[in-house]
């Protein structure tokens, strides 16, 4: 727990004297979320501020609210979010569920309504989060709960924990140094991608023909960011990807999903989307197919690519053989893609145009994001250049660049 703590602080976030930081996490993570304050303090923090999720309680807003009140939210929410996005909180969440079907069998339609609410109402977090104004890091702890999930009935608490240390790199003399410098060959693969002068992607495999528009305005971005200000942190750990504000207007063609995905805590199975005109026009899945028709209606640009990331078979998360029921760690074992919400930082001037500026530039915004897991071996990756020049860049699960 101290290397764990220390890693999230130093590398995650770049905490030091007179950091706030705001930590979210389940109840199974009290114990760690204890080291994470003393070892935050001893850095020089300001303040620590730790909210406790318990989706129990969603469950039981969504199944027993009255139907008048599910889009209720209170004034105290969104000045929170607010706050931390004006005085520059640090925030870090630990990832890891105390209890993964508390929403099998939700009703949907009001559950998005409740998500939706609440995602207006903490839009100017998000947006410091997405523009990278503040620094932020998600990283996973084990519970109980999932580790089951990953092992079934032989999962254990300590079994998940030695999974996680070596994909962490919490087994390296220096933990922090380790991610660091993996962080910056993930930056100098983004900035070989960015030489390339892309205009599209092209993922064909199984089930899969699709095509994603790259803009001129488009950055690969990948390993450590910094804030306007010079701050340095990591937003996911661990991290595998580079990624792109894709332009979500030239996405054509079908997709499938080569991981099971969790949509508002529902798991939704053999994910199959279909885009015309960077559109999503139709959607199948064999388990928890409400699920993800409800999400498609959450606003507009929850039908339109806001992320497309690349990933290959040299992650140690595809090579554990695991699907650990995790977005965190799922999305960086293979390329993905995401619905919703686009990054700022991956599009040239975006941080200064508005929603509808955003709009004309095919830059996709939403009240949302969710990740769609889409590579492995059996699915190659080309690219288009200015110039109409195809390029190879994942063929048999490994990067050719």
């Amino acid at each position: 727990m101290r290397a764990f703590a220390a890693l999230a602080l130093d590398t995650g976030l770049g905490v030091g004297p007179g950091s706030l930081i705001r930590v979210s996490a389940e109840f199974p993570h009290r114990e760690l979320l204890y080291v994470i304050a003393e070892e935050a303090y001893a850095r020089g923090a300001a303040l620590v501020r730790v909210e406790y999720e318990d989706v129990r309680l969603a469950r039981i807003r969504a199944d027993a609210s009255h139907e008048r009140y599910l889009d209720a939210i209170s004034a105290m929410l969104q000045k929170d979010s607010e706050i931390y996005a004006q005085e520059g909180w640090a925030l870090l969440r630990i990832e890891g569920y105390e209890d993964g079907a508390v929403m099998e069998g939700v009703d949907h339609a009001r559950l998005t309504r409740i998500q939706r609410a609440r995602s207006k109402a903490t839009h100017a977090v998000r947006e410091a989060q997405m523009s990278s104004r503040i620094p932020w890091c998600v990283m996973p702890a084990p519970t109980d709960a999932w580790a089951r999930a990953v092992f079934g009935n032989s999962g254990s608490l300590d079994r998940l924990w030695k999974t996680l240390v070596p994909i962490l790199r919490l087994d390296e003399p220096d933990p922090s140094a380790a991610v660091r410098a993996h962080m910056s060959g993930l930056m100098e693969r983004a900035r070989i991608l960015d030489g390339l002068h892309l205009r599209s992607l092209r993922f064909v495999g199984p089930g899969t023909d699709l095509r994603v528009a790259v803009s001129p305005d488009s950055r690969w971005t990948g390993g450590a960011e910094s804030t306007p200000t010079g701050k340095a942190f990591t937003a996911n750990i661990p991290s595998e990807e580079v990624f792109t504000t894709p332009d979500f207007r030239g996405t054509e063609g079908i997709v499938t999903a080569t991981r099971r995905a969790r949509i508002y805590g529902t798991v939704v199975d053999d994910i199959r989307l279909e885009f015309r005109g960077g559109i999503v026009v139709s959607s199948m899945a064999s388990r928890g197919a409400e699920a993800l028709a409800k999400f498609l209606e959450t606003d507009p640009g929850s039908r339109r690519l806001g992320e497309v990331a690349l990933v290959d078979a040299e992650s140690p998360i595809w090579k554990s053989g695991l699907v650990f029921d995790s977005m965190l760690l799922d999305e960086n074992a293979a390329c993905h893609v995401a619905l919703g919400a686009a990054y700022d930082l991956a599009f040239s001037g975006a941080e200064k145009m508005d929603d509808a500026r955003k709009s004309e530039a095919g830059f996709n915004t939403s009240f949302v994001h969710q990740d769609f897991m889409i590579g492995s071996p059996a699915v190659e990756v080309t690219g288009t250049d200015a110039a109409g020049k195809e390029v190879p860049i994942i063929t048999g699960g490994r990067f050719a660049l």
